[in-house]
């Protein structure tokens, strides 16, 4: 298992959530660190920016050599599960769990 620690943010489309915990599964957790007040994006449609904390749990690939090849796959991982786009992702720590 890979286990990384960074920050996200991306556009939510629906309203700002109530609960500091954005989401929270055996692979993913997210703690909201600010929300942005609405944009309007390209299309017209209004949405809110999220920046979080995340921690993540990757399986390990057979193609990457070292903990740093893991950098361009966190932000695929994330885009799993977060279903909003997603703009910014800080990779912080990598390491071997």
């Amino acid at each position: 298992m890979i286990y990384a620690t960074g920050i996200v943010s991306f556009l939510s489309k629906s309203s700002a959530p109530k609960s500091k915990i954005y989401m929270k599964n055996s692979r993913v957790h997210m703690e909201i660190i600010e929300i942005a007040d609405r944009h309007v994006t390209a299309e017209g449609i209004q949405s809110i920016e999220i920046t979080c904390r995340f921690k993540a749990s990757l399986n390990e690939d057979y193609d990457c050599r070292s903990l740093e090849d893991y950098n361009g796959k966190v932000k695929p991982f994330l885009q799993r599960y977060i279903k909003n786009l997603i703009y910014r992702v800080e990779v912080h720590d990598l390491r071997y769990g």
